[in-house]
């Protein structure tokens, strides 16, 4: 039993003990026969103790603190004995000469009276003590939760008047809580001001500033503010979020971003110039290799032309990866691209088959100009992963009913999906043993679905080959 308990027990067992020695001392002085006496004899003693048997009863099934609990019979003793002395030394002398008076009824009476008094505000005040100590608990839990945010949180009025700072705000800024309180809000925003302001969801500001300790030293926060009341005036709460690390990991980013391009402009310039001189003069070379030289003229042909076309995946994973193509989207054609990428992708495979099964519907998808890209990855990915020394690839396309989405299909009959890929053909780098590929076509293409609001999967193909799936968002009139 938690001590708790035991309190409230123990006055259970007082305020019992107490009724039972009462209602003794009661029927002793009535001879055992309380319903042959004046009600005004009887009515302050009984109603004692049914009052008593009330709040044991109340106290046991109660949830107070065991020193709380014990303010009841404390205060109901004391009522009794207060009245019953002031019963005793004053009623007494008053009424002792008088014939025919019992004076230990009176005592009785006066203090059942009294002890009465002290049950109700026995359970008044322990009520009290237990609502006083509630309202303290939740005053400290308040306190944890808001000293314990490892952000900086501020309380301020509408004019910037800081009211009140959790512990983080201390530490962080270097003042105390009363210097805090002799500042506004604006007096630890550093000069730039906010930055990025917007309105939340669930009407709050949000912002980038940047704190100034009282050190001198500045910390780029983002502040989200709302307006509360604090003691009942209006007031604006503030937590600041250290985005320090963010910040570095923006400049980070940027720097990786400017060495990307960097990368792009070499791919784009240096390696595919290059690459088309080795074709041109292997063109030239064209009439002066014999039957024999012809396979490694065909190789080396071959060969130019994959890293060509590396070159443009590569410019195309830069600009995913760089972050180009937040771009804003736009109505792109999606018969036009598809046809223009079908056109030059029979230029490049002499020996495939490309065709359109049925009618490109005539829309207009949300994407941007690297769409291209996504139609020529899986036109490429189809023939290079083929089997066949004619490989042939079939382009449809369908709108879903019920849905403002497009459903595209580029299907092959080559050998399929390879078991050890199965389920991560989308992985950056995934490509299959004897392919040709970049091994970053798949993984360009997912990742510029995804970022146009689209899906992509695969299909096996009926009897052999593989289908890829993509679903892109139709731009509505």
């Amino acid at each position: 039993m938690n001590r708790s308990s035991f309190g409230r027990v123990l006055g259970v067992a007082v305020l019992v003990s107490f009724a039972v020695a009462l209602l003794g001392i009661w029927l002793g002085e009535l001879g055992g026969r309380p319903w042959r006496s004046p009600a005004a004899v009887v009515a302050a003693p009984a109603g004692l103790v049914v009052l008593l048997a009330v709040a044991a009863g109340w106290l046991l099934w109660s949830d107070l603190d065991g020193r709380i609990a014990l303010h009841v019979p404390a205060a109901a003793l004391a009522g009794t004995l207060a009245f019953g002395g002031f019963a005793w030394w004053v009623v007494l002398d008053t009424l002792v000469t008088v014939a025919g008076v019992r004076s230990m009824l009176v005592v009785l009476n006066v203090a059942s009276a009294g002890g009465a008094v002290g049950v109700v505000v026995g359970l008044f005040t322990a009520r009290q003590a237990a609502s006083i100590r509630s309202l303290r608990h939740a005053r400290d839990e308040y306190r944890d939760l808001f000293d314990g945010i490892g952000d900086t949180v501020l309380v301020h009025d509408t004019r910037g008047r800081i009211l009140a700072a959790n512990e983080g705000a201390v530490d962080r800024l270097g003042y105390d809580a009363a210097a805090l309180r002799r500042r506004s809000a604006d007096d630890l925003e550093g000069e730039g001001g906010a930055d990025g302001r917007y309105v939340a969801a669930d009407d709050r500001i949000v912002y980038e500033t940047v704190h100034e300790t009282a050190d001198g030293e500045t910390i780029p926060v983002e502040i989200s503010a709302r307006l509360v009341r604090y003691h009942d005036a209006p007031a604006i709460l503030a937590v600041a979020r250290d985005i320090s690390e963010r910040r570095a990991s923006e400049r980070a980013l940027a720097r990786t971003r400017d060495q990307l391009r960097a990368l792009n402009r070499v791919l784009r310039h240096d390696i595919r110039n290059d690459m088309q001189i080795v074709l041109g003069l292997a063109e030239l070379l064209e009439e002066h290799v014999d039957e024999a030289g012809q396979d490694s003229l065909d190789t080396i042909v071959a060969t130019g032309e994959h890293v060509v076309e590396l070159t443009r995946s590569s410019r195309d994973l830069a600009r995913t990866v760089a972050g180009e193509t937040e771009l804003p989207l736009e109505p792109v054609s999606l018969p036009e691209t598809i046809q223009a990428e079908l056109d030059r992708r029979r230029e490049a495979f002499a020996d495939a088959t490309l065709s359109v099964e049925g009618e490109i519907p005539d829309v207009t998808v949300r994407a941007n100009d690297l769409l291209t890209s996504v139609f020529r990855n899986l036109l490429n990915n189809a023939v290079q992963h083929s089997d066949r020394e004619e490989p042939t690839v079939t382009v449809s396309a369908d709108l879903l009913r019920g849905d403002p989405r497009v459903r595209v299909r580029v299907a092959d009959d080559g050998p399929g999906i390879p078991p050890e890929l199965d389920g991560d053909v989308f992985g950056k780098g995934e490509k299959g043993l004897d392919s040709t590929g970049t091994g970053l076509g798949l993984y360009l293409v997912q990742s510029l679905v995804d970022h146009y609001g689209g899906d992509v999967w695969v299909e096996p193909n009926d009897p052999r080959g593989t289908v890829v799936v993509v679903e892109l968002p139709v731009v509505e009139d």
